[in-house]
């Protein structure tokens, strides 16, 4: 019966604590991922006037001393996970904070899906403040449509 209680003690515990990169505060236009079970016409909600336009956003960009920036995005039907890790600022930020970091930028973005991978690069770069004496970077985009692009660059 002890067992038991702590099992329940421990199960609640874990509920109410939550996921710290989980957000609540994402733009009610921005786009969201919906169930892959649906049909493949239905797999994003996408409205005219979005915030943004993609529901996966992760940028990865290695520095020297095994430093790194790295941003995760993904807004999915059950929700929003958020975290931005700066190991060269020795900070990380997550939920609803990074999702108040990463909104202005998100929202001043230029480029879409045909938008040719130096220029994305580029501004991807730019509006996170980032210096170019990367090693290498990787950006990952999910657009709102469901097409999928990978961006690289090494130095």
């Amino acid at each position: 019966m002890k067992k038991l209680a702590f099992l329940v003690a421990t199960s609640a515990l874990l509920v109410a604590c939550g996921d710290k990169d989980e957000a609540n505060n994402v733009p009610d236009n921005a786009p969201v991922e919906q169930n892959q079970k649906q049909s493949t016409s239905n797999t994003t909600t996408t409205t005219v006037d979005a915030a943004f336009n993609f529901t996966h956003f992760d940028l990865d960009i290695e520095y020297v001393d095994n430093k790194s920036y790295e941003v995760s995005y993904e807004n999915e039907a059950n929700g929003a996970e958020v975290k931005i890790e700066d190991e060269v600022n020795n900070s990380v930020v997550q939920g609803n904070e990074a999702t108040n970091t990463l909104i202005p930028i998100f929202e001043s973005f230029t480029f879409d899906a045909n938008t040719d991978p130096d220029t994305v690069i580029d501004e991807v770069l730019q509006k996170f403040g980032q210096p170019n004496n990367f090693i290498s970077v990787e950006i990952d985009i999910q657009f709102a449509d469901g097409t999928k692009k990978e961006y690289r660059r090494t130095q």
